[in-house]
C-alpha cells in the first residue's frame, strides 16, 4: 500500500500548474490530513505499548554500586581507650530476574498484538477515507461548478432573447407581456446565478479543508467516457467487502483483542513463577561498620500465588468480557451497514450505462425541441412562456446528463470503498476521466 502511495506522490510532483486534479489534490490532502496524521500516532503508540507487554516477559537486569566514607568512633570502656576511625566502604550488586512462568503478562501481549494490528487497519482505513471523502467532495464541487455553468448558458440565452424583444416592441412588434416575461425570467436566472456561484465557492472551501490550503479551481468530468459496469457479481463485491474492509477489519481485532484479555485477566489467578540470580560484594556490614570484604552469589527461584487483592482480578474479567460484547456489537452493526453501502453502490453502476445513454437521448431530444420551438416563436406559432419553458427543460437536461455521470463516479467510489480497493491505482482510473478543458455548452458535440 505504501508504495503505491509513494509512487502516487511521485506522479502528481511531475502534474502541470493549472486547475487542480484528484490526484494533486490527494498530494496536498494527504500530506495536511489530520485524521492520517492521528491515526500513524495511533499506530505507534500502539507499537510501544505491545513492545512493552513484550519486555515483561523479558529478563531484567539490575547492577548498584555504594562508595561511602565513613567515621566509626569508640568510647572508652574500662581499659580500653576510645578511638575513631576512618575508612572507605565499598559495596556492590547485580540482580537479574527472568520470568519462568507469567500466563497473563503472555495473554495481555498476544491481546496487544491484536490491538497493534488494529491500528494498522485504521490506518489503512484512514488513507482510504481520505480518498471517499476527496472524490465526494470533488464531485459536489463539480455538480456545484456545473449548475453555475448552466445557469449562465441558459441566462446568456434569455438574455439576447430579452435584447430582441426589446428591441421589437420598440417597433411595435412583440408584445408587451412578452417582454416583461423575458426580464422576470433574466432577473431570476441572475439571482440563481449569484446563489450557485456562492455554492460553488463553498464547495471548494469543503475542498479546502481537506487539502488545508486554497483550491481556486478544479478539473470537469469528461462526458465521453466509457463508464463499465461493475465486474463480476454483487455477492462477490459483498464477500470481498466482509474480507477486505479495514474498518470491519479493524473492529474484529478489537474483539479478538477483548476475548484475549478475558483470558489473560482470568489468568491472574495463577501464580507467577520467576527465577532471581544474583551477586553482592561489601566490606562493609551493620551500620556501615568495617568488616572483611565478602561476595555472596544467589540462585532463587520465587513463587507468588494471588490470594486476594479486593476483587480487582475479577473486574478486570467482567470488564474485558463487557468489550468483548461491545466489541462484537459494533462488529455486526458495521457489517450490516458494509452489506447494504456495497449492495446499493453495486446497483447504482449497474444501471449506470442505460442511465447515461437515456440522459444523452433527453439532451438531445431537449436540444431539437428547443430549436423548434424557438423557431416557432420567431414564427409567431408559440409563445415567450412556451420558449422559456424550453430553456429551462434544456437547462435540466444539461444537469441530469452531467449527473448520471457523477452518480457513476461516486457508487464506483462507494464500492470500492466498501470493498477495501479504494487505493491508489483506484484513484488514478478516476483521475484518468478528467479533462484540462471546460466544455462549451452552446456546442451541440460537448453534449454529447
Amino acid at each position: 500500500m505504501y508504495q503505491l502511495f509513494y509512487l502516487l506522490l511521485f506522479m502528481t510532483l511531475s502534474l502541470p500548474a493549472g486547475a487542480d486534479d484528484l490526484l494533486s489534490l490527494y498530494q496536498r490532502a494527504v500530506l495536511a490530513s489530520p485524521k492520517l496524521n492521528g491515526s500513524e500516532y495511533e499506530l505507534e503508540i500502539a507499537k510501544a505499548q505491545e513492545d512493552q507487554t513484550f519486555g515483561k516477559l523479558l529478563p531484567r537486569a539490575e547492577v548498584s554500586g555504594n562508595y561511602s566514607f565513613n567515621k566509626l568512633h569508640r568510647e572508652s570502656a574500662g581499659n580500653i581507650p576510645a578511638t575513631t576511625e576512618n575508612y572507605q566502604g565499598q559495596s556492590a550488586n547485580i540482580n537479574l530476574r527472568q520470568p519462568l512462568f507469567d500466563l497473563q503478562a503472555y495473554l495481555l501481549m498476544k491481546s496487544q498484538e491484536s490491538r497493534t494490528s488494529q491500528s494498522e487497519e485504521e490506518l489503512l482505513a484512514a488513507h482510504q477515507q481520505l480518498i471517499f471523502d476527496l472524490v465526494d467532495r470533488y464531485i459536489n464541487a463539480l455538480k456545484a461548478a456545473d449548475t453555475s455553468q448552466i445557469i449562465a448558458a441558459e441566462l446568456s440565452s434569455t438574455e439576447k432573447q430579452l435584447n430582441r424583444v426589446t428591441a421589437m416592441h420598440a417597433r411595435q412588434l412583440a408584445l408587451i407581456t412578452d417582454l416583461y416575461e423575458l426580464q422576470a425570467r433574466t432577473d431570476t436566472l441572475r439571482t440563481n446565478l449569484i446563489d450557485s456561484d456562492n455554492d460553488a465557492r463553498i464547495a471548494l472551501e469543503k475542498l479546502r479543508e481537506l487539502t488545508g490550503d486554497a483550491v481556486t479551481s478544479i478539473q470537469p468530468a469528461r462526458l465521453d467516457t466509457v463508464q463499465p459496469p461493475p465486474e463480476g457479481g454483487i455477492e462477490t463485491w459483498v464477500q470481498q467487502a466482509g474480507q477486505i474492509n479495514p474498518e470491519l477489519q479493524a473492529l474484529k481485532y478489537a474483539v479478538e483483542s477483548a476475548r484475549r484479555s478475558i483470558s489473560a485477566y482470568q489468568a491472574g489467578h495463577l501464580p507467577r513463577i520467576e527465577l532471581q540470580v544474583g551477586g553482592n560484594y561489601s566490606n562493609t556490614g551493620f551500620n556501615n561498620q568495617q568488616q572483611p570484604a565478602y561476595e555472596v552469589g544467589t540462585a532463587t527461584v520465587q513463587a507468588t500465588i494471588p490470594l486476594y487483592e479486593g476483587g480487582i482480578t475479577s473486574a478486570r474479567v467482567r470488564e474485558a468480557e463487557g468489550r468483548r460484547g461491545l466489541g462484537a456489537a459494533k462488529l455486526e452493526e458495521k457489517r450490516r451497514e458494509l452489506e447494504q453501502i456495497t449492495r446499493a453502490a453495486y446497483l447504482e453502476m449497474a444501471t449506470s450505462p442505460a442511465r447515461n445513454k437515456a440522459t444523452d437521448q433527453q439532451l438531445a431530444a431537449s436540444e431539437k425541441s428547443r430549436d423548434a420551438i424557438k423557431k416557432g416563436y420567431e414564427f409567431g406559432i408559440v409563445t415567450i412562456i412556451d420558449l422559456l419553458s424550453a430553456e429551462k427543460q434544456l437547462s435540466e437536461a444539461r444537469k441530469v446528463q452531467r449527473q448520471a455521470r457523477y452518480r457513476y463516479i461516486k457508487a464506483r467510489s462507494a464500492l470500492y470503498y466498501q470493498a477495501g480497493r479504494l487505493i491508489a491505482d483506484e484513484l488514478v482510473q478516476l483521475n484518468g476521466w478528467l479533462v484540462t478543458e471546460q466544455p462549451d455548452l452552446n456546442s451541440s458535440k460537448a453534449e454529447r
